[in-house]
């Protein structure tokens, strides 16, 4: 009985986080998981690159999106493919988390992002978002910042 109850439950996925509807992931019919799978439009890109304050080829460097393939994007107006909005996703993850952990001041976090972390053996952590490896301890790093435990 009970694996008939599992294989019928469907998880919700929680929309209309308002950080993830400004910057263009979610909309009223579209959830984040979707939106990475149905590849992300360009729009994205400029709100992502606005709040993060970063340049095309930064952008490109810390995606591991090829230059040559944003200005393709750009120009065609295409969507990002699933591995591209992967990895912008999780800059933009980057993005939300480190300005929640500085209380929702985003230039202290931005400051944050592009400075050599201790805890993250000197690298900076925005330079850690193009493989979820890399992502996940900086995720770590920084729940352990927001609740206070240093290591």
């Amino acid at each position: 009985m009970a694996v008939t109850t599992l294989a019928r439950y469907k998880p919700k996925h929680k929309t209309g986080d308002s950080f993830w509807v400004n910057i263009g992931v979610e909309d009223k019919n579209t959830d984040r998981i979707k939106a990475v799978h149905q590849g992300f439009y360009i729009c994205v890109y400029h709100r992502l690159v606005e709040r993060a304050a970063l340049s095309q080829s930064e952008f490109g460097h810390i995606t591991a999106i090829p230059v040559s393939t944003l200005k393709r994007r750009l120009k065609e107006d295409s969507r990002f493919t699933t591995t591209e909005s992967d990895a912008m996703y999780r800059l933009a993850a980057l993005v939300k988390q480190a300005t929640d952990l500085f209380g929702g001041h985003e230039e202290k976090a931005r400051n944050w992002m592009k400075t050599n972390v201790f805890g993250l053996n000197n690298k900076r952590p925005i330079d850690m978002v193009s493989t979820s490896v890399d992502f996940q301890v900086v995720e770590d790093l920084i729940a352990r910042m927001k609740y206070g435990i240093i290591s």
